[in-house]
Order: C-alpha cells, then structure tokens, then sequence
C-alpha cells in the first residue's frame, strides 16, 4: 500500500513540475494578437532608406495602420497601395536617441524620398491634395510644400523616385500622361473595361479580337489587352520641375516611340535616360523587355541605345548604370556588357567590354570607387528559369577593356547581393576590396564577406554571420558607414546603422515599439535528401520555428508553411519568421505551433512537368525529417499555402493523407477550366502563366489535357480527405475556383470550408483590418479543431488587444 502510494505521490509531483515547466515556457511568450498582426508599422515595400549626401541624416518610410484595401495595385486617386499609409520621418544618424521628424504634410500618404545635392532638401510624392504629386521638405525651415500642380505618373517597384539636377534647380519626374481630375481615376486601374464600340442603338459592347481579326482591323487596345495593361500602369511623360516656380516642362511626351515609363540623369545632367513601357513578346510566353533610350535633358530627338533589355525581378534598376561623375553609361544586354561614352557632343556607338568574364547577370551593375570598372554577377545559374539569374562569381571588368578580374564565391555559399554606396557605386571603405551578402546554403546563415582585389581574390573574409535578415543597405554616398534594415526571429524589424569592419551595428529606427516585448522563439535549420524532378536525389534546407521556450524533442503539433518551387526556409531570418502565407508565422507559433518552412524544389519554369506530385515527392522527407528529429508530431501535422502555395496545398492533399488539417489561400485549382478566363481589363493571364509560368505545363490543354488533368486539385477532388479550409477573397480573379473546389468538395460530402471575403483581393496582409483578422483567426481555430492545441499555450494573454 505505501509503495503505491509513493508511486502515486511521485506521479503527481511530476505532472505538476511538467505543468510548471509548460507554465514557464508561456509566461516567456505574449501571444501575437490578431489586431497587431495586421495593424503595425512596417517599412513599405522594396522601399530603401535615403542617406543624405553629407551622411548626416536618413530618410525613410513607415506604412503607419490604415483601414483601406490595399490590396489593389492602385488607389482610385492613382497612389500605388504599396505607398496607402506610407509616411517619411527624418533621423540624424549619428544620434539614435534624437527625436525623428516627419516629413509629410499633415494628411495623405508620401513616398519615395530623394535628397538634393547639397543635403538641404528632400523632395518626395504625396497625395495629401488628393492626387500624387511633388513635393519638397526643407530643413532649415522644418516645412514641407507642393512644387506643382502637375500629377506624378508613380509606379509599383523602386526606380521612379524624383531626381534632382546638379545644380539643385530642377526636378525630373514622370507625370501622368494625362492631367486629370481626382475624381477622374488618374492611374487607376479600371474596374471594367471600356467598351470600343457603341452602336446607333446605344448598345455597349466590349470587342476582343485575334487571327485575321486582328489583322484585318485597326489595333486598338482591347486587341492588344497586356499591352494596354503595361501602358495603363507605366506609361509616363518625362518632365523636368523647377523647384522655384514649380513650371513643368515636358521632355520627352508619354505617346513617344519607345514609350517611356521611368528616368534616370547623367552626372552632368546633361542627358535624360529612360526605360521603356514594358513590352510583350507573345501570349504564352513570361517574358518581358524594355529598350534604353536617351534624350538630351533640355530636349531634342529620342535615340534608342538598346532594344529588349531583359526585365529582371527587380524591374527598373538592374538594366544600366551610368557612371557616378562622367557622362559614361553602361547597360547588359545578351549577357554581355556594353559602354556608350557622353562626354562628347555625340554618343559615341555601345562598345562591348568584360567579354572575357563570359555570360554575365545583373547582380550587381555597379561601378567600383575610383570609376574604371563595373563590377558585374559572372558564372550565371538559372535554376528557376523564372528571370531570375543567381551570380557564382563576381567579374570586375576595367572600362579599358581590360581582363576581368573573377572573384568566386566558393562551394556551399549562394550570392545575395553587393553592398553599395548609392544608386550607382559599389560601397568600398577601401579601393582595395568590395563586400558582398552571402548565404551558406547547409546552414542558411547570411555572412558579410569581403573580398581583395589584390591575389588571386578567392579567400574573402567573413565581417558577420549570422542568421538574420540584412537588407537595403546604402552609404548616401558615403563609404565609412552603411544605413539599412535588420532583422532576426528574435529581434523586431529596424533601421541599424554598420561600420566599415560590420563589427557592431547600432539601432537608429525602432519601427514598431509594440512588437519589443514579444518573443520570436527560436530555429533550427536541417536537410534531408529528396527525390527530384529529373529522378535524381538532391539535398535540400528546412527550417524548424519552434514557440518560444520549446525545444528539439517536444514534439509538437506543427503547421508546414509553403510555396511550391521556392526555398521558404529563409524566412526563418526574419522577426517572428515573415509571414510567407501572407499572415505572420507568429500568429501560429505563439499559440504553440511549431512551423516547418520547406524546400520544394520543382522543374523549370516553362517547360512540362507535373507539379502536383514533383512537390509532394520533395515535401515528405521533409516532414518525415521534422518527426524523427523530435520537432513535431507526425499524428498533429498541418498544411498552408497562399497563391501558388495555395494550389499547392490543395495538390499536395490530393496525393497524400498524411496532413490532419489544411488551409488553402487565394489558389487556383482548375487548369484547363481557368486557362481561357478574361480578366476585366482584357488580359489573359492563366495562358501563359500555364504554359509558360509556374503551372509548368509547357502546352496548351488541347496538346496534353491529361497533363493539366492530373495536376488540377479540382479534377483530384475525389483524392482529397483532409479537412481543408478555403480562403478567399471574392475581387481575386481565381475566386470561381475557390468555388469550384468547395462544390466538388461538398458534393463528395468531404470536411470542406469556404470564406469567401466580399471585395478583398489575392493578399491576406492588404485586406481591411477586420476581413485580415477573421482570416487569421479562422485558420488558427481551424488547426485547433483538427490538430489540437497545445499545452504550452496560456489563454487569454496576449500581446495588444483582447481577441
């Protein structure tokens, strides 16, 4: 009797030492409320912080929490929604504990900050009138004011910031290529298309046209529906502002030939860089070029430099360079590197330099300190062929014509990009040396490695390394400091300011104070072998995020968070791990869920594949990985996915039983069904996305309809038997297939749920406050219903407002 007694009183004194362990471990951690998840400042998009040429001070944006949609690409008034909420504040950079100032007027959103030469003034677009136009923000008077009337022509990605002259006077921007009123939707993207034909009768009718009938008529927009969406978005007068009077004066029209759409200046300022309109180059296929053009800055005739620069991921910046003090300018072209020299009255015709580096990437296209030579990605890989190429060596090619001196980067690392002084110069604090972002592909730790110019250049030094995230670093001009954003699981978002020596970073932003009490937990990073595509086996990366104060052996119940063709395993270096389906991993983590953030490698883009059962093959070692390694429990194992990952989630379901629960976001799930759809403006996206992009199926239905069959989940519906929770919105061109696969779902009387969100669009994160926070809150409860919670967990305390 006693020793059962002992027995019994030793079983309680453990379950209450477990129970105070777990107690532990959750008050270490403040669940993320759903309210904060989605209504925090953040940086903008892409957006880069604006050192001042003196180095003295910083410029940047924050999206401050607003209640619009932003998940259209442009506001009725023509703001980019990247831009809706964006506000510029103004930090000395030697002085953390100053106060920031804000730029912006008092109302509307302001972006893209730009500083004059002398550090004086920075100039910036804001809609606080209503419509985006110029604006200048002086220091010495601590005001800002509008430059103009005119409305600014802003574009989605980075490279179409204003630009000062030399001498300070003027601005040069794109305009709108027609000056409308607000209320007329300048920019906007119209909610239908406009009809092309009204008969006596007063009918209205859209026509599209193809074969003959496009032949045999005048083309007009509808007929050419990409490339009227290209115009509508790009399109943009070059115009030069002056600052005093605010008088602008048009250089180059919106309707010229090649159609401009953003602008760069010579050193001099003497000559007027721009890129064209995107162009297309056929229905099915997933690319698009640009041509290079110039113009003398005071005006004249358009010389075309280049035509079909290629279009890279990011956009408008990687094509060319011109030189930071000459009228020099050099662009990439079929891989190669081309100079055209300005410095005389007539441009000299493109000469070709660096041929001896071989097929060059624009990664970087950056000149070095002392301006003799561009530093350029060598030894090109493609593996996504998704206009993506990933530098293995570095080239710095001397404008002379000299040898290209090759740096590598060496087995086992993968090119993340240079560090560079601004716009146009590689950041060197010595002439001696250039320092590049690295990835170590075992472990996915990023490292700042410097490599000499002197020797054979094959052994640089590793000034950092570190699992986190270091990106949109700039000196201003400056080669003594660098300014840009830092991030780890564990350590919020922030704008830190480095050294030469990157021995120690300072914080000079702190963006969103909420988020300094949270704790991010922790990540371990493993590989597995997986079969591939090709029938070979590879090794991929994957991330283990486990809840704060969980450790390797736990056990847990786990959500696997994907994007089919990608490696989200570098997530893991951000606050909280990103939200890479659009909802921040957090959400999930801080309420006890591990996440695993996978590998799946597929086949290339554009040619025939089969997705569906390539991206199970890869993903199932890895979960099986995560179980025998102790991180999550195999019996407790969930899915998600957002766009892409949205299909693939409901493809991976439909050829494994493994998952307990699934959420599947803004997916398409019907291939051929959806291949012919006609968006409102008259594109046809799905046909080349499926053949050409990645769908992979390489044809269109009528040469493989098995192919599309089989790697459409809405085909496999009677395959599925996870629980599975569809979320869309209902203004997201692909919303008939989130109804498409519900019906067939419940007609199969299969556990299926729909939310469809009225108005919201393809992004969770740019909803309206209260859809965005359903969303999560759903997907969270949904994981609960099916996967259990887990007993780590305190409810009711949280980070923010109650639930």
């Amino acid at each position: 009797m006693k020793t059962r007694r002992r027995r019994i009183l030793f079983m309680i004194m453990a379950f209450a030492l477990s129970a105070g362990v777990n107690a532990d471990r959750a008050a270490d951690r403040a669940v993320l409320s759903y309210d904060l998840a989605f209504a925090h400042k953040e940086f903008p998009w892409q957006e880069e912080p604006a050192v001042s040429p003196d180095g003295a001070w910083v410029a940047y944006s924050l999206i401050q929490p607003v209640g619009a949609n932003r998940d259209a690409r442009y506001q009725p008034n023509g703001t980019p929604s990247s831009a809706v909420g964006s506000r510029i504040f103004l930090q000395q950079s030697s002085d953390k504990g100053a106060q920031a100032r804000e730029v912006c007027p008092k109302s509307g959103s302001c972006w893209r900050p730009a500083w004059s030469p002398d550090s004086r003034r920075i100039a910036f677009y804001s809609d606080a009138d209503g419509t985006p136009r110029l604006w200048v923000y002086a220091l010495g008077e601590a005001v800002a004011r509008r430059v103009s009337a005119a409305i600014v022509k802003p574009k989605l990605w980075i490279g179409d910031e204003p630009v000062w002259s030399p001498d300070g006077r003027e601005l040069f921007v794109p305009l709108a290529p027609e000056q409308r009123s607000v209320e007329a939707g300048t920019n906007a993207t119209p909610a239908r298309t406009q009809p092309v034909a009204q008969n006596p009768e007063g009918a209205t009718v859209t026509v599209f046209r193809a074969g003959r009938e496009v032949e045999d008529t005048k083309r007009d927009a509808a007929s050419a529906p990409t490339v009227n969406h290209f115009l509508r978005e790009n399109n943009a007068a070059m115009a030069a502002i002056d600052v005093a009077s605010g008088e602008a004066r048009v250089i180059v029209p919106a309707e010229a030939t090649p159609r401009p759409s953003v602008l760069r200046l010579s050193p001099s300022g003497r000559w007027l860089s721009y890129l064209s309109v995107f162009k297309e180059h056929g229905v099915t296929s997933q690319r698009n070029t640009m041509d290079l053009t110039l113009v003398p800055s005071r005006g004249g005739p358009v010389t075309i430099l280049a035509e079909d620069l290629p279009l890279y991921n990011d956009y408008h910046r990687l094509n060319y360079s011109w030189h930071p003090t000459e009228d020099r300018l050099v662009y990439l072209k079929d891989n190669k590197l081309w100079l055209v020299d300005l410095r005389d009255a007539n441009p000299s015709p493109p000469r070709q330099f660096g041929a001896q580096a071989g097929d060059l990437a624009p990664s970087p296209l950056w000149f070095t300190r002392n301006g003799n030579a561009v530093v350029v990605g060598a030894n090109v890989r493609d593996e996504k062929d998704y206009a993506d190429p990933r530098a293995q060596s570095l080239a710095v090619a001397p404008l002379d014509g000299g040898e290209p001196r090759i740096l590598k980067i060496g087995d086992g690392w993968d090119y993340r990009g240079i560090l560079k002084a601004n716009a146009t110069t590689v950041w060197q604090p010595d002439e001696q040396s250039v320092t590049v972002l690295l990835q170590e592909r075992a472990t996915g730790e990023s490292a700042v490695a410097r490599f000499p110019l002197t020797g054979d250049g094959s052994k640089p030094t590793i000034l950092w390394k570190g699992l986190a995230r270091i990106a949109n670093l700039t000196g201003g001009g400056q080669h003594d400091l660098l300014v840009g954003r830092y991030q780890d699981i564990g350590t919020p978002p922030g704008l830190y300011k480095f050294g030469a020596d990157f021995s120690a970073k300072t914080r000079v932003v702190t963006v969103e104070p909420r988020f300094e009490s949270l704790t991010g937990g922790r990540v371990e990073i493993f590989e597995s072998t997986v079969p591939l595509f090709d029938g070979s086996l590879g090794r991929v990366r994957t991330a283990a995020l486990l809840p704060p104060g969980a450790r390797r052996g736990d056990k847990l119940p786990a959500i696997v968070l994907m994007y089919p063709g990608g490696d989200v395993s570098s997530g893991a270096e951000e606050f909280g791990g990103g939200n890479r389906i659009t909802v921040p991993t957090q959400v999930f983590t801080s309420r006890g869920y591990a996440v695993i953030y996978p590998n799946l490698k597929l086949g290339p883009n554009g040619e025939a594949g089969n997705p569906a059962r390539e991206m199970t093959d890869v993903l199932l070692p890895q979960v099986y990985r995560a179980a025998e390694l102790g991180y999550i429990d195999l019996n407790r194992v969930g899915i998600a996915g957002q766009s892409y990952g949205g299909y693939g989630t409901a493809a991976i379901i439909s050829h494994t039983n493994l998952f307990r629960a699934a959420v599947a976001i803004s997916g398409i799930y019907d291939l051929p069904g959806t291949y012919g759809d006609i968006r409102p403006d008259g594109t046809a996206f799905w046909i080349g996305w499926a053949e050409g992009g990645q769908a992979r199926m390489g044809t269109h239905p009528w040469a493989n309809l098995r192919r599309y069959l089989d790697n459409s989940p809405y085909y496999q519906a009677d395959k599925i038997r996870t629980p599975l929770l569809i979320v869309h919105g209902d203004a997201d061109m692909a919303y008939h297939d989130a109804e498409k696969l519900f019906s067939a779902l419940r007609r199969l009387d299969r556990t299926v749920q729909l939310a469809a969100y009225h108005g919201q669009g393809h992004v969770v994160s740019s909803w309206t406050l209260p859809n965005a926070m359903d969303a999560a809150k759903r997907m969270v409860e949904f994981y609960q219903r099916y996967l259990g919670a887990s007993g780590s967990v305190t409810p009711g305390r949280q980070h923010g407002k109650q639930l």
